[in-house]
């Protein structure tokens, strides 16, 4: 079974920077381009089905997507895919939240708030240990329900992919070591006798040569090694070999993991 997460394309708060958790936020003029160029990458391919969040902005995502598939299965609409709920950070610049909230965004974003994940986001949000459990129980059920060798595209949040990817890789309670999916990113999962492996990570590279510049590259099947090194995992960590046509991003200074297996343009 293959399970395809993709972010949802950019929103018009996303653009002004402000934080969005569960606002049902339109998509921005440059997300609806977005859209455009994930769409291509799908272009004739077969899903089997389609689950996404209730929000409209991946909604409409998964409904781009939709029209140029060979197969159309119904898009499930799935309140459990929703972003985390950042309750009173909502419709907050990020200066606002620092000032609203000292210290919490800060923690957030360094990983130590993952030791406390008891605590509740903006008050009357969601905690992340609430968050880990919903995301947790929504990917087992979609994988129960559906069939040997099926393909599933699920169209979610950079919050639910990163929450799906750090309790697979056994990171959950760690710092961050993981840079959030862009806008329409695409990361896969491989799922074989209940076992689920990382296949791709991040992979932007629909949006143009320089979705990822800046970082460094390392090309082929090392990058395995790499990941595992920088994440600090064991040789039997859940992340597939990398392909000879593929590339692992990490960031310049080797201390976050920016995408993984992205086949090269």
């Amino acid at each position: 079974m293959e399970i395809v997460l993709i972010r949802h394309a950019e929103t018009v708060w996303n653009a002004e920077g402000r934080w969005q958790g569960q606002t049902d936020v339109a998509l921005s003029e440059k997300g609806r381009g977005e859209v455009r160029r994930a769409s291509e990458r799908f272009r004739g391919q077969r899903f089997d089905r389609i689950v996404s969040s209730d929000l409209s902005r991946a909604f409409d995502t998964a409904s781009g997507i939709a029209g140029v598939l060979a197969s159309l299965p119904p898009i499930e609409r799935d309140p459990s895919l929703r972003e985390m709920n950042l309750g009173r950070w909502c419709g907050l610049l990020h200066a606002e939240v620092l000032a609203k909230f000292p210290g919490e965004l800060t923690s957030l974003q360094a990983g130590t708030l993952e030791e406390g994940s008891a605590h509740r986001i903006g008050v009357d949000g969601e905690t992340l240990r609430e968050l880990a459990a919903r995301v947790g129980a929504t990917l087992d059920r979609v994988i129960s329900e559906s069939g040997e060798g099926e393909r599933v595209l699920l169209v979610t949040h950079g919050g639910v992919i990163r929450t799906v990817l750090m309790a697979m890789l056994g990171l959950a309670g760690t710092r961050r070591p993981l840079v959030g999916a862009r806008n329409t990113a695409i990361t896969t999962l491989e799922v074989r006798n209940g076992a689920r492996v990382l296949r791709s990570y991040n992979d932007a590279r629909h949006l143009g040569p320089h979705a990822h510049e800046g970082h460094e590259e390392i090309v082929g099947p090392s990058g395995r090694a790499h990941v595992i090194s920088l994440l600090g995992l064991g040789e039997d960590a859940p992340i597939a070999l990398p392909a000879d046509g593929t590339t692992t991003v990490v960031s310049r200074d080797r201390r976050q993991l920016v995408a993984f297996g992205v086949p090269r343009a």
